[in-house]
């Protein structure tokens, strides 16, 4: 069934042709012309998300439980404030962030096609 699902999900992304992809425009370049230059991070950002997380919400891909996450809002901020930099610094997103659960919703007619659900992650 998931291989079904699977098969049908990916049909609906479209797969982009790298090789005629657009050269896109930098605005946003630092004093040695890389990277980015205009995102603040700082402690009280971070803490400001994290009083904001939503108690009563499932847990995501990490398995965190939302309302763990916002009472230890203050022992998590330093880290999370380092990791976020570094992550601005470096230019790219930590691979365990690009996975999702999917899910399969059933958006109605016969319940046996694949083709009547839709992916949810």
């Amino acid at each position: 069934m998931s291989e079904l699902f699977n098969e049908s999900f990916g049909k609906v992304f479209t797969k982009e042709k790298l090789e005629d992809m657009p050269e896109a425009k930098c605005e946003y370049k630092d004093c040695r012309g890389s990277g980015l230059c205009d995102i603040v991070i700082n402690e009280e950002i971070v803490m400001d998300k994290l009083k904001r997380v939503t108690d009563d919400k499932a847990s995501g891909a990490d398995e965190l439980v939302p309302r763990f996450l916002s009472k230890i809002g203050n022992e998590l901020v330093q880290p999370l404030t380092r990791l976020f930099k570094k992550i601005v610094e470096n230019e790219t997103v930590p691979r365990d962030w690009k996975d999702a659960n999917v899910i399969p919703i059933f958006t109605g007619g016969t319940k046996s096609s694949a083709t009547n659900y839709r992916p949810i992650s």
